[in-house]
């Protein structure tokens, strides 16, 4: 059962009866049909969530999806008659993920899978009436392993990448496996060596600008062998300058109504920073690794994930408060930090990492690569003055 902390204090009143309410449908589980599971995963992919959360899709009209390295799944969480239905697609390791009106971009194992959305073909693929949006599986760049972390689309098209092998920030083109844009200042040559960590970055007018990484180390995984996790920071690429260090696990950084809000993982929190003062408050508190966030209208949307327990002699702040953590995405209100609503995996998904918002869709469905239907699927552009 997941206890949460969030920012004012008065909401530790509301939090009592939404987790009576998670208690009680827990216990009636079974009962009302709220776990999802996967027929064809060895996984159990079940999960609970709030009474509000389908209602609040649907209003919106969006799905959420979020990436599970550790289950090998995207997920997609879409609405139907107040319920939430849950798909989960297989794939290799699924990182990094972008979504925009024509795209789902995906970062997996040595890859980086590129869907086109069309809702004209509903009638072409399946007799239902529910799925609203397709996202037809179009390009595959193969990058090779650089721990592809995450990803965004610019405003001219460029795609972005956090290249965790590398130590870098590149763009995914066609002609290489990667092009390097920006690297730390302490790293000294660009090798596969995942030196410092580098994972998070957020996009300012539509180029990366901030970025989070483990430390500032410049020898071969040398994250991973230390005793002090608060070694973190949240860099200023434009400036190539530290904003804020002693960051314990930072992920996920995120720039919303000029704030930068990010993640320290190991502690459980999300922090709000003003980039010019570098004045930083708590936005909210969660009893999980923190870790996936996206913006949508006034929410933010943050996932969480378990401790693994490769990191049970790793530090972090919240093995010391919690004798458990959660994985689940937690919806908050993005003036107050109010928790709206939520979702908690319940069975052995454990480990989220991305999460991102499909909009103008509720029920939407990500094709597999081997479906037959693509067989005869075909976009091109008018004729023109073709003879």
């Amino acid at each position: 059962m997941a206890s949460i902390w969030l920012m004012p204090i008065w909401l530790f009143i509301k939090l009592q009866v939404v987790n009576k309410e998670l208690k009680k449908m827990e216990e009636n589980n079974n009962a009302n049909g709220t776990k999802q599971e996967s027929e064809i995963s060895r996984y159990d992919t079940s999960s609970r969530y709030h009474s509000l959360l389908p209602e609040l899709l649907e209003e919106l009209n969006v799905a959420i999806m979020m990436t599970s390295y550790q289950a090998g799944k995207l997920i997609t969480l879409r609405s139907h008659n107040g319920e939430i239905d849950t798909h989960f697609l297989d794939c290799p390791r699924p990182m990094g993920l972008a979504i925009n009106n024509q795209h789902l971009t995906l970062g997996i194992w040595a890859q980086i899978l590129d869907y086109r959305r069309d809702d004209t073909i509903s009638r072409q693929v399946s007799d239902s009436d529910i799925v609203d949006s397709y996202f037809i599986p179009r390009t595959s760049h193969v990058s090779g392993m650089i721990n592809i972390h995450d990803i965004a689309w610019g405003e001219d098209g460029t795609l972005w990448a956090v290249n965790s092998s590398f130590s870098c920030i590149c763009k995914i083109t066609p002609q290489f496996s990667f092009e390097p844009y920006w690297k730390p200042k302490w790293i000294t040559e660009l090798v596969p060596e995942d030196r410092c960590h580098l994972n998070g970055m957020a996009l300012k007018e539509g180029k990366p600008r901030y970025v989070t990484a483990f430390n500032q180390s410049d020898q071969a995984g040398h994250w991973r062998n230390i005793g002090n996790n608060s070694e973190g920071v949240l860099i200023d690429i434009h400036n190539n300058e530290v904003l804020v260090d002693g960051i314990c696990m930072p992920h996920s950084p995120r720039y919303i109504n000029e704030h930068v809000y990010f993640c320290e993982s190991g502690a459980g929190i999300v922090w709000k920073l003003d980039p010019n003062t570098r004045k930083k408050t708590i936005f909210c508190k969660i009893q999980g690794f923190t870790r996936g966030m996206s913006h949508y209208g006034g929410l933010l949307f943050v996932a969480t994930s378990k401790i693994r327990p490769s990191e049970n002699n790793i530090y972090m702040p919240i093995r010391n408060e919690f004798e458990h953590t959660e994985c689940g995405l937690w919806v908050l209100d993005i003036n107050s930090g109010e928790l709206i609503t939520f979702l908690e995996f319940d069975g052995d998904i454990s480990q989220l990492y991305d999460v991102a918002i499909a909009e103008n869709c509720h029920f939407p469905e990500v094709m597999e690569w081997r479906d037959e239907v693509l067989a005869d699927y075909f976009q091109f552009p008018s004729t023109g003055n073709v003879s």
